[in-house]
């Protein structure tokens, strides 16, 4: 009876290790964020980090749910800290810059601040 628990208890351990997402590199973030979208509906907003044809170049892009219209942040800057990371980029029409956390299956924007955003995975 106690192996069978010990061999239960090992085999949940395993599987949660493997459930979790972990942030070691920049190559770990751009990987996670492949073909991933984010949504927040309270804004109408999606946002993705990735290859835009439009400017032929990996950035961070926003994309307005009902108007369609998009922002395009480039020069992106990661920093990985294990169970998140830190992204940001650059607008290279007003200079503006837009940054965010990223944890696994959400992407906060405004961290600190009064009024932050919470971007969820959009399941599809």
């Amino acid at each position: 009876m106690k192996q069978i628990f010990f061999i239960a208890a090992i085999s949940l351990l395993i599987g949660m290790a493997n459930a979790q997402t972990s942030f070691s590199n920049d190559a770990d973030v751009i990987t996670y964020m492949k073909d991933k979208t984010f949504i927040n509906s309270d804004i109408g907003v999606e946002l993705q980090y990735g290859y835009t044809s439009e400017n032929n170049a990996y950035g961070i892009t926003l994309k307005g749910i009902k108007s369609g219209n998009k922002l395009f942040y480039f020069n992106c800057t990661i920093k990985a800290y294990g169970s998140f990371a830190d992204i940001s980029g650059i607008n290279v029409t007003d200079g503006s810059i837009f940054q965010f956390r990223l944890y696994k299956n959400k992407i906060i924007v405004g961290i600190g601040e009064e009024k932050q955003a919470i971007f969820y995975l959009k399941q599809d």
